[in-house]
């Protein structure tokens, strides 16, 4: 086992940690829509809500005291070309809490997507304009790139279902920056993978990060236009595919690589597979999709749970 140097855990808490809440935010998304297809109990989902309003709310205490504290740690995690990546997982938690906080307090969760989308906008092009301004190292590529770019996909996942003027502009122009960027991206990362030497143990979870953009731009596309035409089809199986290949080479990885935080990077995607699997349910209701679909969500169900319980034992023991 490896345990950290730092005193606490506040002092070693990642920004990536947040990609916890992304997990959970999507978990309970997921319950929410099997709870609508199959008529089922919405504990889970109600269960998952909670669980992640609870982790954004203590995270972001945790790393307020962080920043009065330890800040130069953070100025040092942002200034870091293999870190800053991950702080975009705070500003996507703000794009999809509005949709576990609505029924609760919906002007909150206005004012708080809202938030995240200029955020989520600018860091988006400050990303850019950096990779633009410094020469990049085909090494240097990792799969974290995809979050503040592609992450423009998760604007419109809740903000199709806000009341605002000029919503549908806003979430088609997220979609295009971000499906786009998808494709550019994706080609370089898979270039690196390929051509270049493999990622080290501890980043290879990150390597699922890769079926988010497309999930998400299944998700986003069927949202906009309300069809499973070929478009979404192919999105869908490309990306079922790509899922089956990073699988079967990360989920080898535990015998080799001891739990870290770093296995959160698989929470989000596997949650955003669960809910294209269900929109796909929605429209192709044939056993072989409803069996694929229950066993993404079960899935999902038990790697965001045993990821939950291992984060608070780890932090309970200080073995972080």
């Amino acid at each position: 086992m490896i345990t950290s140097t730092r005193e606490s855990f506040i002092e070693f808490m990642p920004v990536s940690i947040f990609g916890s809440v992304m997990g959970l935010c999507g978990l309970s998304f997921a319950w929410r829509r099997a709870a609508v297809i199959w008529n089922i109990w919405e504990l889970p989902y109600l269960i998952f809500r909670l669980f992640a309003i609870a982790a954004f709310i203590a995270l972001s205490a945790c790393y307020l005291v962080k920043w009065y504290k330890f800040r130069k740690l953070i100025i040092e995690e942002f200034r870091s070309p293999k870190t800053i990546c991950f702080f975009a997982t705070y500003i996507i938690c703000l794009l999809l809490l509005p949709g576990v906080v609505i029924d609760f307090f919906p002007r909150v969760a206005i004012v708080i997507w809202c938030t995240g989308a200029i955020l989520m906008l600018f860091f988006a092009w400050y990303m850019l304009r950096r990779w633009l301004d410094e020469r990049q190292e085909p090494d240097s590529a990792m799969p974290a790139w995809v979050l503040p770019i592609v992450g423009t996909l998760d604007i419109p996942i809740i903000g199709n279902q806000l009341p605002l003027p000029g919503i549908h502009e806003i979430t088609m122009m997220a979609f295009g920056i971000g499906s786009v960027f998808a494709l550019v991206l994706l080609v370089i990362l898979i270039s690196r993978l390929i051509f270049q030497a493999p990622l080290p143990e501890g980043l290879q979870p990150s390597l699922f990060i890769l079926t988010a953009p497309l999930a998400l731009a299944f998700t986003v596309y069927h949202q906009l236009t309300m069809k499973l035409d070929i478009t979404a089809g192919t999105l869908f199986y490309f990306n079922l595919f790509l899922a089956l290949l990073l699988g079967s080479k990360i989920f080898l990885i535990p015998r080799a690589c001891p739990f870290k935080i770093s296995w959160w990077s698989v929470s989000f995607p596997l949650s955003a597979l669960s809910i294209t699997a269900l929109t796909y349910v929605e429209n192709k209701p044939d056993w072989a999709h409803q069996l694929f679909a229950a066993g993404m969500l079960l899935l999902a169900t038990i790697v965001i749970s045993y990821l939950s319980v291992m984060t608070m034992f780890r932090v309970a023991t200080k073995t972080f």
